[in-house]
């Protein structure tokens, strides 16, 4: 699935069912998320993680961060309580419009629109902060090795990136015999279903994490299990620091370099 292709079926979560597509709870699909109830949880996730991220980091900047794959903005919001300011980013323009809606802190919260492969919609040593969560996990490896070098790019130095990522699935079979199935599912649900949206799932192995982050300038600061893609999937939470060491900046990774792999 290449990025249009993501971006359709993000704008038909979107139409159909938004809220439910960001967190899929069994008992709240058909639109049966109470909102204050939904924005709530965003709330819990960001303290339970900014506890985290300060104890691990104390000298973290607060001035800006970035919330990348914000959806209808749940986590962004709950991030403007630590921030000055705070930009959300999302590959669906229906999900930024709800974004927008729902906002209650005004220009603190800025939403865009990305439909790139990268984040130049940014310049280098942008952000304090890089948050993302249940969001790589929708797309194919080859941009999520894109996007976590864009994080290393656009974050500030001594600034410090938390997201999340599957690692492998525990389903039996090669990787590339399941890469190929799963090609031809989404071809099959393209024909067979065009106007229904698909969520796939994908994951890049623990150990190339490590090094993609270490590679674009990144210390690691830890690594713990997370259970949000389970029970198909072993996954963890990720945090790094940008290496402030000689204050040189990273320059934007070559695009051809940076989409090396198959899905």
């Amino acid at each position: 699935m290449n990025l249009k292709g993501l971006r359709k079926h993000w704008d038909l979560f979107a139409t159909s069912d938004p809220l439910w597509a960001i967190l899929t709870h069994p008992d709240r699909k058909g639109s049966r998320w109470d909102v204050r109830e939904f924005f709530e949880t965003g709330v819990w996730e960001v303290e339970q993680s900014m506890q985290q991220v300060v104890a691990l980091h104390p000298s973290l900047g607060k001035r800006r961060a970035l919330d990348f794959g914000c959806g209808v903005g749940r986590l962004t919001q709950a991030l403007a309580r630590h921030f000055e300011h705070v930009d959300g980013v999302d590959i669906s323009a229906s999900m930024v419009q709800q974004a927008n809606d729902y906002n209650q802190h005004g220009s603190r919260c800025q939403y865009v629109v990305n439909q790139k492969g990268d984040l130049r919609i940014f310049p280098d040593q942008h952000f304090d902060f890089i948050y993302s969560s249940i969001t790589l996990q929708h797309m194919p490896p080859r941009y999520i090795r894109r996007y976590i070098a864009e994080f290393m790019r656009v974050l500030a130095p001594d600034g410090a990136v938390l997201f999340q990522l599957p690692s492998e699935t525990r389903k039996p079979g090669s990787a590339t015999g399941r890469a190929i199935r799963t090609f031809y599912y989404r071809f099959l649900w393209d024909i067979l279903h065009p106007d229904t949206p698909y969520m796939g799932m994908y994951g890049i192995p623990k150990e190339e994490v490590v090094r993609l982050l270490a590679r674009h300038g990144g210390k690691l600061l830890h690594v713990g299990a997370d259970p949000a893609a389970e029970p198909e999937w072993e996954g963890y939470r990720y945090m790094a620091m940008r290496i402030p060491a000689e204050r040189s900046v990273v320059p934007a990774v070559p695009h051809d370099e940076a989409m090396k792999g198959t899905d």
